[in-house]
């Protein structure tokens, strides 16, 4: 089930899409939350440059197991609804 559902038309491009939305969402949040909306205190405590690589790791990582599960969940049930109405019209 699992290759089925990787493999599936549309996952990949699902997964980058929600991957992205999750990363401005997120940063948006952090900049509002933790920062007051402030852009200059938000952009030289995340872009530091010791901290950047982590930034943009943390921020690509967390990005991609957000889109992944939501979308492997998302075409795991169409899969599953798809094939339980094949079973049905059989």
């Amino acid at each position: 089930m699992f290759t089925k559902v990787i493999s599936h038309k549309g996952f990949w491009r699902s997964v980058t899409f929600l991957s992205v939305m999750f990363i401005i969402v997120y940063n948006l949040v952090d900049w509002g939350m933790a920062f007051n909306f402030d852009v200059s205190d938000f952009l030289n405590e995340r872009f530091k440059s010791e901290k950047l690589l982590q930034f943009i790791f943390a921020n690509i990582l967390s990005g991609f197991v957000y889109g992944f599960i939501i979308s492997f969940f998302k075409f795991r049930n169409k899969l599953k609804k798809s094939s339980q109405s094949q079973k049905l019209n059989e």
